[in-house]
């Protein structure tokens, strides 16, 4: 299966010296409750609080020209930008969409680069964007449609299995597909029989609907507490392509059960996590019927999660 993305390898490579090279932790509470080993890849604990730093700091410091920089998020990927920026001196702009949360515009700002507030939601805010990038041939890093970021999104999966090389199912939240791009492409070329969950909430699954209608449909999203992959898939996205090939199966899960996650989480494990990666840790539980026995990864994809959402929450 050859999509010819850079090498993950070689993107660790490139931004391992601005990383947290994140742990893959036996989860006992989880093990026990799926009656399987689980694993969790804590992200949460990465630059900026998410996976993104990763892919931003691939695509950025793979820029050679001098031309202004522009990106669009609901907030991790563009604070993911904002500190891959801060490592080469730089500041660009990112858009976002008006009903961002403060804390993820507080994020991305404190590594320097200036927030724009323009439309509904995350698709909105990335049509400006890449608008304002044409008309001013300035730099657009996408958060996912794009072979740098993929393939440094990736390096999770070099470092999964660095860690633990018996992993049989990987559970992987889904937004735009980048992630579960760039982590199923690597360890599939390694395994190509480890199983890829990709895992989604039913209130904004636009790329898993997409795959089972077999073309990208940006339907109307409700709002999630998974806010980090939520929102449009940019038309012609690789990683539509990508996601079709790689993935083995879907699960979607209520608010109901991400909450009830993000609250265990808290409470048992000491471990705050954004709504995003609860949706892969739910998705665990509720596929745990096929898991019996199995070595599981769940990638816990960050932990940006704001305190009125956590205050509701609990």
């Amino acid at each position: 299966m050859n999509f010819s993305i850079p090498s993950s390898v070689e993107s660790l490579e490139n931004i391992k010296n601005h990383i947290v090279r994140t742990p893959l932790l036996f989860s006992k509470r989880l093990s026990n409750e799926i009656n399987s080993n689980i694993f969790l890849k804590l992200e949460n604990l990465q630059k900026t609080g998410s996976f993104k730093a990763r892919g931003a700091l691939n695509k950025i410091l793979s820029i050679t020209n001098t031309k202004n920089v522009v990106a669009a998020s609901s907030g991790n990927h563009g604070a993911a930008v904002s500190y891959a920026l801060s490592q080469k001196n730089m500041v660009g702009t990112i858009y976002v969409p008006k009903n961002v949360k403060k804390s993820k515009v507080k994020n991305i700002e404190s590594y320097g680069s200036k927030v724009v507030k323009f439309g509904d939601d995350c698709l909105d805010a990335e049509n400006e964007a890449i608008r304002v990038s044409k008309e001013y041939d300035f730099n657009f890093v996408s958060p996912y449609n794009d072979l740098d970021i993929i393939s440094g999104q990736g390096t999770i999966g070099v470092e999964i299995l660095d860690d633990n090389n018996d992993i049989d199912v990987v559970f992987i939240t889904v937004g735009g597909g980048g992630l579960i791009s760039g982590v199923a492409s690597h360890l599939k070329s390694k395994n190509p029989n480890i199983r890829v969950i990709g895992c989604s909430p039913k209130n904004s699954s636009i790329m898993i609907n997409s795959l089972n209608k077999g073309k990208i449909i940006n339907s109307v999203s409700k709002d999630t507490l998974s806010d980090g992959s939520a929102g449009g898939v940019e038309e012609g996205s690789i990683t539509f392509d990508m996601c079709n090939q790689l993935i083995d199966d879907y699960c979607l899960v209520s608010e109901d059960e991400i909450a009830l996650q993000i609250k265990n989480s808290i409470n048992i494990d000491n471990m705050i996590i954004e709504g995003s990666a609860a949706v892969a840790i739910a998705s665990a539980i509720k596929m745990k019927s096929q898991l019996h026995n199995k070595n599981v990864a769940i990638v816990i994809c960050g932990g940006n999660i704001g305190k009125d959402t956590l205050n509701k929450i609990l």
